[in-house]
């Protein structure tokens, strides 16, 4: 098993670009769901001023 982490002595690489491939990804989902957020929060302001109007 140790031989298959070890991938023919490059898994210290191989596994840091799996990490960094993972940490990318969580960001990227963060941020789409602060967007999301945010996008949502501007439609519901959007209405309020044009029910207001």
């Amino acid at each position: 098993m140790s031989e298959w982490f070890a991938m023919g002595g490059h898994g210290y690489y191989i596994w840091a670009s799996y990490l960094m491939l993972a940490l990318a990804v969580a960001v990227e989902l963060l941020m789409i769901r602060r967007r999301r957020t945010q996008a949502i929060e501007h439609a519901r302001m959007s209405a309020e001023e044009e029910e207001s109007a």
